[in-house]
């Protein structure tokens, strides 16, 4: 390995519209969410050694017994990639030692040996190398903003590096378009570990940034997203999606003729919204100087967004799939003329709400402090930014404007 030391981040998501009526069809947009999950790997002597600080998890093993127990278990596809058969992933959950206890976090353990046995064998059938892995996030678990995505493409980024698979960066994102779909590739399979039958949407937008058009299980990039600060707020109540979107259906089948228009006008707010941030992303590309008509244009296009928000979550709320937390934070946030609504699958989870940018920070403040009375987490953040990066030391992290977990250390 000519690497020593890699250090990758990679961002979360949030669905900006369409969540559930995109399962019927219509189309979604999602944005990468620029809270962040972290991976550095160290090159260690004869061990893998684990340590997921956000999860309470830990673990050790030797690269020998590794390299001997899965190296006659490796197969590879057409592409060339290494995999493992159903067969040999559950003799790595032996070798891990959690046969017995999986569980989601316990599942981010073997999506690692996963991708390092794999991505390692595919470049070589050398010896597996030694590694020490530090995995942490500013994302929440559980909490519908893509953290596993965020994980598999950092932790595919960095062992595509530590290979020699990908070129380390010019500037930390300057890989080729193969590079970005290499590391997709492996992000996905890391997702799969994780999740079974993933969409793949969460690791695209944490793999490429910006934000994606999805409908018809096709992906489209929106070259046009500008980034937006957000208000984000965790209602921290679990929710199973399958439930909330079996649901969904239940109604669809009972009042179709409710519940078809509905989908078809969020089908709509969708397109308005990208239309509203392509307009945006145009008025912010222009010399400022010019700038009044352009502070016009701009205070309307963040009253059309504003307008959509409220819309789409009075629909969410007809599909059965709000929650009364996220109708209080709906609430809470509307005294202080901000409009939220709920993002991803619902029931919970999290709830967002785009800011303008003249709002006032002592007014955002005081929205915050209440939300905290009320027992939510809440986060000023932004959305639209870059995708999986390299780092070349802690301190590009703080000029690339990001913030380290508190975990990480010094």
């Amino acid at each position: 390995m000519d690497l020593k030391t890699v250090l990758t981040s990679s961002p979360g998501k949030i669905i900006l519209h369409g969540e559930h009526a995109v399962v019927h069809g219509t189309t979604a947009l999602a944005s990468s969410l620029n809270l962040r999950s972290y991976l550095q790997l160290i090159s260690s002597p004869d061990e893998i050694t684990l340590n997921f600080p956000d999860l309470d998890l830990q673990g050790s093993w030797d690269t020998k017994t590794t390299d001997e127990t899965f190296s006659a278990l490796v197969k590879y596809g057409d592409d060339g990639d290494a995999f493992l058969d159903d067969v040999a992933l559950e003799t790595l959950k032996d070798f891990a030692g959690l046969s017995d206890d999986i569980t989601t976090k316990n599942l981010a353990v073997i999506a690692f040996l996963y991708l390092y046995i794999c991505i390692f064998k595919s470049k070589s059938s050398s010896e597996l190398p030694g590694l020490k892995a530090l995995a942490t996030s500013n994302l929440p678990t559980g909490a519908g903003l893509g953290s596993s995505a965020a994980f598999s493409s950092s932790l595919a980024a960095g062992l595509l590096l530590v290979s020699g698979t990908i070129p380390v960066p010019s500037d930390g994102t300057d890989w080729t378009k193969g590079h970005y779909q290499v590391i997709n590739r492996w992000a996905y399979q890391g997702e799969r570990v994780i999740h079974g039958n993933p969409s793949g949407i969460d690791n695209a937008i944490s793999v490429s940034g910006g934000a994606l058009r999805y409908k018809a299980k096709v992906f489209e990039p929106l070259d046009e997203m500008p980034s937006l600060k957000i208000l984000l707020v965790n209602t921290k109540v679990a929710r199973s999606t399958k439930v909330l979107v079996a649901g969904v259906k239940d109604r669809l089948e009972k009042y179709p003729g409710v519940i078809r228009p509905v989908f078809d006008s969020i089908e709509e707010i969708s397109q308005r919204c990208q239309s509203a941030l392509t307009s945006l992303r145009n008025i912010e590309e222009k010399v400022t100087s010019e700038s009044r008509d352009n502070s016009s244009n701009r205070c309307e296009l963040y009253q059309t967004m504003e307008e959509l928000i409220d819309m789409n979550q009075s629909f969410l709320k007809i599909l059965g799939v709000s929650h009364r937390t996220i109708e209080h934070i709906c609430s809470v946030t509307a005294e202080f003329d901000i409009h939220s609504k709920l993002t991803g699958a619902g029931g919970g989870g999290c709830v967002f709400a785009v800011i303008r940018p003249d709002f006032s920070e002592e007014t955002l403040k005081k929205v915050m402090a209440k939300l905290k009375d009320f027992g939510y987490d809440s986060w000023i953040t932004s959305i639209g930014g870059v995708g999986v990066s390299y780092h070349p030391d802690v301190e590009d992290v703080k000029i690339q404007g990001f913030s380290l977990p508190n975990n990480f250390p010094a």
